[in-house]
């Protein structure tokens, strides 16, 4: 593969791919090269979030979820305070585009506060509250960099909110949801295209007179107009749940997703996060009292290692729902999610334990193991 001025430039056998003298050489001796994984849903790592309107948050995430082989992502903005949904935007905004220590950037996903109390999960419920055109145009007006909204449509308004987020370019998804199945019908005429971590705080079948009315997670298994993440960290949903979602739903309308939070990459026990205490436990973060799930410790890597090792997907079909299918799902395939010449040159280096050696972003190395090894051997880690 050749790689020049940030973009692929060929790909093929070593007598087909005519490369430079002077190129830079990368061994990539005993590994599989993949396109560089985008996360569409992921909240911060390392002891930061994308809420923290900071830009020193924002690069300490990208470098941690770098290291485990995003080189995209969208940066996920929980429910809270819309002054500070805001702010976070604004900073966001300087920092779309603009990789500087990891993963790049490529849009913000806001997620809330228009959702449903009732399939609040982790979500701090007192901030949920009904859709307010006069309050989400403060949001839309950062539809620059939003790609994408999660949003309850059985709420009042949330339709026209639907519709609002449609004509601006903007993926409408739903999320945190206690909606019927003909809810979600309606959300679809409305425009809405995506299901936000399905399974995870949303309906299902229920009996109401002793009807049984499905819900939203029956209406995205059973919709073609519908994609649908999954949290693929092995906790979230056990193995045997992603194989009934992969033979429901398919591998062309699927895609993987960390949901991972400020405590990703933190030791177990107790910590600090969104102002609420956190456990890290059993490889993931729980409310105190272990009564829900508060995101994931994931980052990209283990998602595919899920996929390949438990769910028994080929690496080809993992690494199809880490790359092209969240980048076409949010409309960024133009440019990433593939090894095509023109694409962007972001690389993922995978050694036989599909673990990560290296990650290229813009033909950038941003994570070396080996480098990273030497490094801490020396001293020079933290």
């Amino acid at each position: 593969m050749l790689v020049q001025d940030g973009r692929i430039q060929g790909v093929g056998a070593a007598h087909e791919v005519d490369i430079p003298s002077e190129a830079e050489r990368v061994d990539a001796g005993g590994c599989t090269i993949v396109p560089g994984f985008v996360d569409i849903h992921v909240h911060g790592g390392s002891g930061a979030d994308f809420m923290d309107a900071s830009l020193e948050s924002v690069d300490t995430a990208c470098a941690f979820h770098a290291k485990g082989g995003t080189t995209s992502l969208l940066a996920t903005l929980r429910t809270g305070p819309v002054t500070e949904i805001v702010q976070a935007l604004g900073v966001l905004r300087e920092a779309v585009g603009r990789t500087r220590a990891g993963a790049d950037v490529a849009g913000v996903h806001i997620e809330g506060p228009y959702f449903a109390p009732a399939e609040a999960g982790a979500q701090p419920p007192g901030a949920m509250k009904d859709p307010e055109p006069g309050e989400w145009s403060h949001m839309l007006a950062f539809a620059d960099i939003v790609r994408r909204m999660s949003v309850a449509p059985e709420l009042p308004r949330a339709l026209e909110l639907g519709r609002e987020l449609v004509a601006r370019g903007i993926v409408a998804s739903i999320g945190h949801t206690a909606a019927t199945f003909d809810d979600v019908v309606a959300a679809v005429e409305a425009g809405f295209t995506h299901v936000t971590h399905i399974y995870s705080s949303m309906s299902g079948l229920r009996r109401v007179r002793a009807f049984r009315i499905p819900g939203v997670i029956e209406a995205t298994l059973l919709l073609d107009e519908l994609s649908a993440e999954m949290i693929a960290d092995g906790r979230h949903l056990p193995p045997s749940l992603l194989q009934l979602i992969v033979k429901a739903k398919g591998l062309d309308r699927l895609c993987v997703c960390t949901d991972a939070v400020r405590v990703a990459g933190f030791p177990p026990g107790e910590h600090t996060s969104a102002g609420r205490t956190v456990l890290v436990e059993d490889d993931v973060a729980k409310l105190p009292d272990r009564s829900f799930f508060a995101g994931s410790i994931a980052t990209m890597d283990r998602c595919v290692r899920t996929m390949v090792q438990e769910v028994g997907l080929s690496l080809r079909e993992a690494i199809k729902l880490a790359t092209v299918n969240p980048a076409r799902f949010m409309r960024l395939d133009g440019d990433r999610g593939s090894l095509l010449p023109g694409k962007r040159a972001d690389l993922v280096l995978l050694d036989d334990t599909l673990a990560v050696r290296m990650t290229i972003v813009g033909g950038r190395v941003v994570y070396d193991r080996k480098a990273a090894a030497a490094t801490e051997v020396s001293g020079g880690g933290r």
